[in-house]
């Protein structure tokens, strides 16, 4: 039987998921081998893919594993079928075979950690990390004459770009669009035949990706941050990405789907506008709800959001975490 058909069988037969994850890739025996060189007092492991390798290295050499989840793994892609098939009842047993197990259960978002909880009754609370980046002290910069919109990330289906792309034809035209991502072969070029039928080529650019070091520090020549992500699942609704810090943490506004955890973020620092869905129109009307005057205001807040939505104060809770268990595992 092939390892696609045992795939399956997990549906009706969890049990056999542990020996299907050892089976699944040459690197998760490579990554095992060569964390068995180490000794530590705690195994981080970071998403679904590595909590049995975490929890085998605490049982074969000893410590604790904790789990530190960036995806709401059970239904990371649930708008496809075939996944939801032969994928979904995988990742949901490996994850519910281990994640009781962990010492320290932590999310990116309070939606993914609350979902957690009452789905695998976990004995603790799981906490929540967000994924902020470091604390960067930006100056205000006034919008000028050009309104310019960022989007930088993969590039990638999903993620609205084909929408928001139509979408500029209907924006006023001081707002011009940037896409900055690394290139996918296909679908960039794509991407591209739609800018040059729309002939919107002075006002969107797709443009090479920058150091992750320089990431922040590039986003504040813009003025708007933007990600359009679809609601079609609760893993995205629960999503709060990498990007929607940075762009707070450059001192954008934000134009961002409004999606549960995103949204109460952007009402509650007042950050910008909410797209109510990805149909071309409402993201247009979003977009074009912007004046200078609101822009600058929202652009305010995020430098003054940054200072509490940065990892110096969002990491303490895992420093802590980490630290309460090493004394136990010493004294054991």
């Amino acid at each position: 039987m092939g390892y696609a058909s045992r795939l399956i069988r997990v549906r009706f037969q969890p049990g056999i998921a542990d020996k299907l994850y050892w089976m699944m890739q040459s690197t998760i025996i490579e990554l095992y081998e060569l964390a068995q060189t180490v000794d530590a007092c705690v195994w981080l492991a970071n998403d679904w893919i590595a909590l049995p390798i975490a929890a085998r290295l605490a049982k074969e050499k000893g410590g604790s594993y904790v789990y530190d989840t960036h995806e709401f793994a059970v239904e990371e892609y649930a708008e496809k079928l075939h996944w939801r098939m032969w994928k979904r009842p995988f990742v949901c047993a490996v994850e519910r075979q281990y994640i009781g197990g962990a010492a320290v259960v932590s999310s990116v978002s309070a939606g993914i950690s609350e979902r957690l909880d009452a789905m695998y009754q976990l004995p603790r609370p799981s906490l929540v990390i967000r994924n902020t980046p470091f604390y960067q002290p930006f100056r205000f910069r006034p919008t000028g004459e050009r309104i310019r919109v960022l989007y930088h990330g993969i590039i990638v289906i999903g993620r609205g770009l084909e929408q928001t792309i139509e979408s500029v034809a209907s924006w006023r035209p001081e707002f011009e669009l940037t896409i900055r991502g690394p290139e996918n072969p296909g679908y960039s070029d794509m991407l591209r035949q739609r800018i040059r039928h729309g002939g919107l080529e002075n006002r969107v650019g797709l443009v090479p990706p920058v150091l992750m070091t320089a990431l922040v520090e590039e986003a504040t020549a813009f003025d708007i941050g933007f990600f359009a992500l679809p609601g079609h699942s609760r893993h995205n609704a629960f999503a709060l990405p990498n990007k929607f810090f940075e762009y707070i943490m450059a001192g954008l506004a934000l134009c961002v789907s409004d999606l549960p955890e995103m949204a109460r973020l952007v009402e509650e620092y007042q950050l910008g506008v909410l797209i109510p869905t990805l149909d071309p129109a409402a993201i247009a009307s979003a977009i074009n709800s912007f004046d200078r005057e609101r822009i600058d205001a929202c652009k305010r807040n995020a430098l003054a959001a940054a200072e509490e939505l940065c990892w110096e104060r969002e990491s303490a809770r895992m420093v802590n975490a980490y630290q309460q268990l090493v004394p136990e595992i010493a004294l054991g």
